[in-house]
C-alpha cells in the first residue's frame, strides 16, 4: 500500500523525466569515449570535458550513490513501496558505492574504479533483468512471487511506456560504469 499517492506520483514523474533525460547524456557520453577509443587508442586523447569529470569524479560518484540511497530507503520506507528480490540484489551492489567513493574521496584514491565498475556491472546486469522482466518477457530465473515476497516482473510504476524502478537502477549503474571508464583513462594516463 503507497502511503502517499500524490507524492509518489509527483517523484514518480519528475524523476523519469530526469533519468530519460540523464540516460540521453549517458548514451552521448559511452559513444564519445568509444570514438575516442577508436580514434586514438587507449588512454591517448582525454577530451578536456573528460579532464574536468576526472577530477570531480569521486564526489560526483559519492553524492550520486548517497542520493540513490537516500531515494530508495524514502521510497521503500516512507512511501510504502516494498522491494522485491531483485530490487535488494541491486541495492546490495548500490548501497557498499556510498562508502567506497567516500573513503577513495577522503584518501584521494583513484584506483577505486575498479571496485566501482565491479560491483556497477553485476548492478547493471541485474538491473537489466530487471527491466527485461517487467517490460512483460519470460523469465530466465523465477523470483519469488508470494505473499510474503513482491513480484519481481510486476512494476511499481510505469511512466512513459518503459521507465520503471529497474530503468532508473540501470541509468544510474551506467553512469558509475562511464565515471569508472573516465577515471581509469585518467589513471592510466598518470595524470
Amino acid at each position: 500500500m503507497i502511503l502517499h499517492p500524490e507524492l509518489a506520483d509527483f517523484l514518480n514523474y519528475y524523476l523519469s523525466i530526469a533519468t530519460l533525460v540523464f540516460a540521453v547524456i549517458l548514451f552521448a557520453w559511452a559513444i564519445d569515449l568509444f570514438i575516442i577509443r577508436l580514434k586514438y587508442g587507449p588512454y591517448k586523447e582525454l577530451r578536456s570535458i573528460y579532464k574536468k569529470i576526472a577530477k570531480y569524479t569521486l564526489p560526483l560518484g559519492f553524492f550520486a550513490s548517497l542520493s540513490a540511497v537516500f531515494l530508495t530507503l524514502f521510497y521503500s520506507e516512507y512511501l510504502g513501496y516494498a522491494p522485491c528480490a531483485l530490487c535488494w540484489f541491486q541495492r546490495v551492489a548500490m548501497y557498499p558505492l556510498v562508502l567506497l567513493f567516500a573513503v577513495a574521496w577522503l584518501r584521494k584514491d583513484f584506483t577505486v574504479y575498479r571496485y566501482v565498475m565491479s560491483l556497477s556491472i553485476v548492478g547493471f546486469v541485474i538491473a537489466l533483468y530487471h527491466q527485461y522482466l517487467q517490460m512483460g518477457y519470460d523469465a530466465f530465473i523465477p523470483c519469488a512471487a508470494s505473499a510474503v515476497f513482491v513480484d519481481c516482473a510486476k512494476p511499481s510504476f510505469v511512466e512513459f511506456g518503459f521507465v520503471t524502478f529497474p530503468f532508473m537502477s540501470l541509468t544510474l549503474f551506467s553512469f558509475f560504469i562511464l565515471l569508472s571508464l573516465t577515471l581509469r583513462m585518467k589513471v592510466k594516463r598518470g595524470e
